[in-house]
């Protein structure tokens, strides 16, 4: 660091130049970079050391002077009497000071369900914001406020990083089957055929014993509850039942498509977002026709982060092509959409079997794909009450 800010480049000549290196070291003083030039010895040395052994040298029979000046405390000194540069320089240091104290930038992840300005508005209303100070930002009092106003939320987390603010969300797993308060008298009711394998009751009667076989529509588990003394009393109906059950799904693929494909043909414009404007106001403008990707880096100067983002846009055309694949392909592509469809649609049951078979005709191949299933087939059906 003190080389950077500045060093002299000093020539020695005389009879005592080893005894007044020695000099110098015994003074604490520090020397570098030494080097011998047919009986010329060369060496570096901070500013503030030059002077003290510009006081040693009257002791030696040696001559010193100054050969070269590098760093910044050199050039800034040409600029002494500009107090324009100085006092610039100094607005920009406070400037630079004032903002890194300040939110510019909040970016949203994780939600899919939840929209990315409902959350920006929530975290405004609660004094979250671009250009509020940071330590303004209450952030463990915000998230519990979060998690109370959005029913859909596992849970949030609100991150400093600098002058940006990540806030990182993970959304409940969404069941249409079961969205009755503990309150609320229901009955479980089989959405779909099968036969029951397991039976765990919380609360409510069982219609039903294992290995019996329901239809969609049948009541399993009933709110009503009859005692031995014949007295009547409805609950919220509670149970745990698996059931197995069979399911068939077919996907079809041609061998010919018309497809979207990338072409060598791209552009690539950058541009500085701050305080949720762009500059220049035209950035990220797309191009009918193309794909995009876009980057974000957070911008340094002097080790801190600047509060502006810089976005980085490429833009690739594509055209329509028609696409011939071979048959290997097509029953390729056929088995990934079928893995996708366990994934989405499957990840909430147990696959105890499964039975693949492909159909091709002269235009394309259809998969089909028996399931044998175990999981939950109940939803709950409210039980409304007389006045």
């Amino acid at each position: 660091m003190g080389k950077a800010f500045g060093y002299v480049k000093f020539m020695l000549l005389g009879a005592d130049c080893e005894a007044f290196f020695t000099d110098a070291i015994n003074n604490g003083i520090k020397i570098f970079d030494v080097e011998n030039v047919k009986g010329v010895y060369y060496a570096k040395t901070l500013p503030k050391d030059y002077i003290r052994l510009a006081r040693l040298k009257g002791k030696r029979q040696i001559q010193m002077r100054i050969a070269e000046r590098h760093g910044i405390a050199f050039r800034l000194y040409r600029y002494r009497y500009r107090y324009g540069i100085l006092l610039g320089a100094a607005v920009f240091c406070a400037v630079l000071y004032f903002c890194s104290g300040i939110v510019w930038d909040i970016t949203v992840t994780g939600n899919e369900r939840i929209p990315e300005e409902s959350i920006l508005e929530f975290l405004a209303d609660n004094g979250i914001y671009p250009g509020v100070p940071r330590k303004a930002v209450q952030n463990t009092v915000t998230e519990l406020k979060a998690m109370m106003n959005y029913k859909d939320l596992a849970w949030i987390s609100i991150e400093e990083n600098g002058s940006r603010i990540n806030v990182k969300v993970s959304e409940s797993v969404e069941n249409p089957y079961h969205g009755l308060s503990v309150s609320t008298p229901c009955n479980l009711v089989a959405f779909r055929d099968g036969r029951i394998i397991y039976s765990e009751i919380h609360s409510g009667t069982m219609q039903y014993e294992i290995g019996s076989g329901v239809k969609e529509g049948d009541v399993v588990v009933s709110g009503i509850v009859t005692d031995e003394a014949g007295n009547v009393t409805i609950h919220h109906a509670d149970a745990k039942i698996i059931a197995e059950f069979e399911e068939e799904v077919s996907f079809y693929k041609e061998f010919t498509t018309t497809e979207q494909v990338k072409t060598k043909e791209s552009y690539t414009q950058e541009y500085i977002k701050l305080f949720g404007f762009s500059f220049p106001n035209k950035g990220g403008q797309y191009i009918d026709g193309y794909t995009y990707t876009s980057d974000s880096y957070a911008v340094k100067l002097f080790g801190l982060t600047m509060p502006w983002t810089k976005i980085k846009v490429t833009g690739v055309k594509t055209e329509n092509v028609e696409v011939t694949r071979s048959v290997n392909d097509v029953k390729r592509s056929l088995q990934q959409e079928l893995d996708k469809y366990e994934v989405n649609f499957l990840k909430n049951y147990e696959i105890t079997d499964r039975n693949i078979k492909f159909e091709r005709d002269e235009k394309g191949i259809k998969i089909i794909c028996n399931y044998t299933l175990q999981g939950d087939i109940l939803s709950q059906s409210e039980i409304f009450l007389r006045d």
